[in-house]
């Protein structure tokens, strides 16, 4: 019986140890990542302190995501997502005019990496 245990332990040992070697062929991901930055339409520069809410298309409810950067940047990264699918983002600014923009208008930069650019309309008087 001890001879048995042996044997399976040592073949179990030594599976584990040449799987342990092999990388996969691909790398595994999570999701994808979307590079999003808002810009003032009129002067092209980045606008900070823009609330992004996110939803989904087909759905009125928006969920509070994150806050822009001084450099009118955030990062969106869903799991288990691999690529912009149904997501909507939703951009407000006091004195700017808010806008929906379905995620799967992102420009695709590489696999699983894409970029959103949004230009939000000040205001009228």
């Amino acid at each position: 019986m001890i001879r048995t245990w042996s044997i399976v332990t040592a073949c179990a040992a030594v599976l584990s140890i040449a799987a342990c070697g092999r990388a996969p062929t691909r790398p595994l991901y999570d999701g994808y990542t979307l590079y999003g930055v808002v810009l003032d339409a009129s002067s092209g520069q980045p606008l900070g302190d823009v609330q992004v809410l996110v939803g989904w298309e087909g759905s009125g409810e928006m969920h509070p995501f994150a806050t822009t950067d001084a450099n009118g940047r955030f990062k969106f990264q869903p799991a288990p997502n691999t690529a912009p699918s149904q997501e909507v983002f939703r951009l407000e600014k006091q004195g700017y005019v808010s806008q929906d923009v379905p995620a799967r208008s992102a420009a695709r930069l590489g696999e699983f990496l894409y970029r959103l650019e949004i230009r939000l309309e000040p205001a009228g008087p």
